[in-house]
């Protein structure tokens, strides 16, 4: 599957939209934990 057939979803079933949902989010909260967590290090930064 191509990345553009992927990212116009006409050919996305519910299971493959629901990992994709949840990968992003997962990403998003990874990052989130990474900032909240070196906030410290970085406002003794600057």
């Amino acid at each position: 599957m191509d990345v553009n057939e992927l990212l116009e979803g006409e050919s996305l079933t519910g299971r493959q939209a629901a990992i994709i949902f949840f990968t992003f989010l997962a990403i998003i909260l990874v990052a989130a934990f990474f900032l909240i967590l070196f906030s410290d290090f970085f406002r003794g930064l600057f």
